[in-house]
Order: C-alpha cells, then structure tokens, then sequence
C-alpha cells in the first residue's frame, strides 16, 4: 500500500513532452455517470512577471504559482488530486465539481489554447501539451447530464 508521502510525490511528478520536451499537466477526467462521456479538465500554464509561473485549471477554479514551471505544474496537480479526493467523498458533490473560473481566466484559456495551436502548426508539432492523468490522480463518474 502506497504511502501518503508517496501518492503526493507521485501527483506532483511532472512529465515531458517526448517531441519537444516541455513540460505536461496530467488532467484528471472525470466521467458522467449517466452516459460515460470522459471530461478531461480545462488545464494550462503561463509566466506571470519574470520570475515565477501560474498554472490553473479552469474548470475547478484552481491556481498554483511557482519559481520554476515544474513547480507550478507539478503543485496544481497536486491541488486538483486533493480537491477532487475531498468533493468524492462526501455524499453529494453537488457544487463542488465542475465549478468554472471567473470569465477572464477561462477566455486567457482559449486565448493560450490558440496561441499554442498555431505555434504548434509553424513547428510542425501535433501532439498536445497535456497529458490524460494515470488512474491514482482521478478518474471519477459524476453526472452532467
């Protein structure tokens, strides 16, 4: 059995892109209890000044800061994992799951979203920048529709 030290070392590890080796968030996904249609969340990452990096995942209204990007990344996995273990285990997750961000942060969103769809298509990349989490971060059934 997994220790807790160990479950946080591993939810906070973050992984790189094997083409061009910047870093991954893991997205949890979260699936409709009713239908199964998987829902990864809304995830992403940006400098803020020039000494520190902000990633938010905008469809659980969470942000991390660090120094390094890994930082940021690897401590906004960590929050997504533990908000989602605490709204799964009460009885009802009526409000707690799916809560979007404020309309600013979800339009930077699409905004960083368009920006590294074309950049991507200049560098001759397809992959995308996220990575669908591993079952020990979450795979929940909550119901959308």
């Amino acid at each position: 059995m997994e220790t807790t030290g160990t479950l946080s070392n591993s939810v906070r590890e973050v992984k790189h892109c094997p083409e061009c080796g910047s870093p991954l968030i893991r997205l949890p996904i979260l699936i409709c209890a009713h239908c199964g249609e998987e829902r990864p969340l809304r995830c992403y990452w940006y400098r803020s000044g020039s000494n520190s990096y902000i990633a938010e995942c905008v469809d659980l209204d969470l942000l991390s800061q660090g120094d390094t990007l890994e930082a940021a990344i690897g401590k906004l996995q960590e929050s997504m994992h533990g908000y989602l273990e605490v709204a799964f285990e009460g009885e009802s997750t009526k409000g707690l799951v799916l809560r979007l961000s404020p309309l600013s942060h979800r339009l930077r969103y699409y905004y960083h979203k368009l920006k590294c769809w074309f950049s991507s298509r200049l560098r001759g990349l397809h992959g995308k920048h996220f990575l669908p989490a591993t079952p020990e971060l979450v795979k929940r059934y909550l119901s959308h529709c």
